[in-house]
C-alpha cells in the first residue's frame, strides 16, 4: 500500500507539471510518512540531503560540464569540424559525415549532449544550408550527432549511474569508447546509404587539397590533449575519476587561454551555465535519493526481485520488457530523471539475473540516446530547433531515420557485450 501511494503520488505530481526533482522528493516524503511516519521522514530529509550532495564523487559532475561549457564557448568543435570536412567532405554526404565526427570528437571533450547539440547546430547546420543541403538531414544529423557525446567518454549520465548503482566510474567511462565509436561508424554508413537513396538531400562539394587537408591536423592538438588527460588518465589508472574531471577542466581551460579563445567573460558565462546545469542534475539526484529510501523501507525492490524470480520466464524476456519501458520513458523524461527515478528498481533486478552492471550501464546510456530524440519530447530537437530556428517536424524527420541505424548498433552492443566490456577488462 505503502510503494503504490508513493508511486501514484509521484505520477500525479509529474502529470500537473511539477519539476522531477521535487516531485520526486515530495511523493517520497509523502511515501515515508505513511511507511515510517513523520518522525522517520524527518530524520531521513534532515541527513540525507546533505549527505548525498556532499558525496566527494559527486565533483565529477561539475566538473566534466566545466570542461564541456568551456570548450563549447572556446570554439574547439570548430577545430574538429574543419579538420572532419577537409577529410570527407567530399564523399557523398561527407558535409553530414563531418557533422557526426565532430560531434564524435565535441564528445570527447564535453560529456553532454544538449551542449554539443547546441555547438554543432551553430557551427555545423550554416554550412550544410549553404552547401545546399537539405534542412532535414542537415538538422537530423546533428540532433542524433548530438547524442554521442553522453556515450563516448567523459559521460555524464555514465557517471550518475555509477554514482547510483555503485559502480566503478573509471570502468563504465572506458567502456563508452567502443560503443560510441561503433555508433558513430553506424550514423556515417546510414548517411551514405540515405543520400545515395535520395541523392537530392544534397549537393557534391569540391575535394580540399591534401595540403589544406594537413593544415586542418592542427585541430587536432586540442583535441588529443585532453583525450590523453581524461581518457588516459582514467585508463591508467594513474588518477581517479573526480581527479580527471578537475584536470580535464583545467586542461580544456588552459587550452583556450594559450589560443586565446575565451576571456574573463567567457569564463564567467561557463561558470554560470555549468551552476545551472550541476544545481538541476544535484536536485534530482536528492529527490531520487528520498524516493529511494522510501523504496528501501518499504522492501519494494526486494519484493520485486523475489516476485520476478518466481515467474516462468527467462531472463532475456525480462530485460526485453525493461528496454521497452524505457524506450516508452524517453519519449517523455528528462535523461537524468530516467536514469535515478528507474535505476533503484531495475538495477538490483537486472544484476540478479546475473547480467554485468557495466554492460547494463552501456545499454542504458543507449537507450537514453535514443530519448533524446524521439517526439514528443526529445531535447536534443528542441535545443537543435532553438539554435538554428528549423522546424522542430523538419528535425524530428531527420532524426528518425537515424534511429534505424542506431537500432542496429543497440543491436550489437545487445548481443555481443565484449564490445562494451573489453576494454574495462584490461584496465588495472
Amino acid at each position: 500500500m505503502a510503494i503504490t501511494i508513493g508511486i501514484v503520488a509521484l505520477i500525479f505530481f509529474l502529470a500537473l507539471g511539477m519539476p522531477v526533482a521535487f516531485a520526486l522528493c515530495v511523493s517520497g516524503s509523502i511515501g515515508l510518512i505513511w511507511a515510517e511516519g513523520i518522525q522517520g521522514m524527518m530524520a531521513i530529509l534532515i541527513t540525507s540531503p546533505f549527505r548525498t550532495a556532499a558525496s566527494f564523487i559527486l565533483i565529477t559532475v561539475p566538473m566534466f560540464i566545466l570542461m564541456a561549457e568551456i570548450a563549447s564557448i572556446g570554439g574547439l568543435a570548430k577545430e574538429l569540424f574543419v579538420l572532419a570536412l577537409r577529410w570527407v567532405g567530399h564523399l557523398p554526404g561527407g558535409l553530414a559525415m563531418a557533422t557526426m565526427v565532430a560531434n564524435a570528437g565535441f564528445g570527447a571533450m564535453s560529456g553532454s549532449s544538449t551542449a554539443a547539440a547546441a555547438t554543432m547546430s551553430r557551427i555545423a547546420i550554416p554550412e550544410m544550408l549553404n552547401h545546399g543541403y537539405n534542412r532535414v538531414i542537415a538538422s537530423g544529423t546533428v540532433a542524433m550527432g548530438g547524442t554521442l557525446a553522453i556515450m563516448i567518454p567523459p559521460s555524464v549520465p555514465l557517471v550518475v549511474y555509477g554514482i547510483t548503482t555503485e559502480t566503478p566510474i573509471g570502468k563504465l567511462l572506458i567502456a563508452g569508447i567502443l560503443p560510441g565509436i561503433l555508433t558513430t561508424i553506424f550514423y556515417c554508413f546510414g548517411i551514405y546509404l540515405w543520400v545515395k537513396l535520395k541523392p537530392e538531400l544534397v549537393r557534391p562539394i569540391r575535394p580540399f587539397s591534401w595540403r589544406q587537408r594537413w593544415e586542418a591536423l592542427k585541430g587536432l592538438i586540442p583535441f588529443l590533449c585532453l583525450v590523453l588527460v581524461v581518457i588516459g588518465g582514467m585508463y591508467s589508472g594513474l588518477a581517479t575519476p573526480s581527479e580527471v574531471a578537475a584536470l580535464g577542466a583545467l586542461g580544456s581551460l588552459i587550452i583556450c587561454v594559450v589560443m586565446r579563445r575565451i576571456d574573463f567573460r567567457g569564463f564567467v558565462l561557463a561558470l554560470e551555465r555549468t551552476v545551472k546545469a550541476t544545481s538541476m542534475i544535484f536536485a534530482i539526484i536528492i529527490g531520487a535519493m528520498i524516493f529511494g529510501y522510501f523504496s528501501t523501507v518499504t522492501g519494494s525492490t526486494q519484493k520485486m526481485i523475489e516476485s520476478v524470480g518466481i515467474l516462468a520466464i527467462p531472463p532475456w524476456a525480462i530485460l526485453f520488457v525493461l528496454i521497452i519501458i524505457y524506450i516508452i520513458l524517453g519519449c517523455f523524461m528528462d535523461q537524468m530523471a530516467i536514469l535515478l527515478l528507474t535505476l533503484p528498481l531495475t538495477f538490483p533486478l537486472v544484476v540478479s539475473l546475473g547480467y554485468n552492471p557495466i554492460w547494463f550501464g552501456i545499454i542504458i546510456t543507449a537507450l537514453v540516446e535514443i530519448g533524446l530524440v524521439t517526439p514528443p519530447f526529445g531535447m536534443n530537437v528542441y535545443v537543435v530547433g532553438t539554435v538554428s530556428g528549423i522546424p522542430l517536424h523538419d528535425i524530428f524527420k531527420g532524426a528518425i531515420v537515424f534511429l534505424i541505424f542506431e537500432g542496429v548498433a543497440f543491436i550489437f552492443l545487445l548481443f555481443f557485450p565484449i564490445i562494451s566490456l573489453f576494454l574495462p577488462s584490461l584496465m588495472r
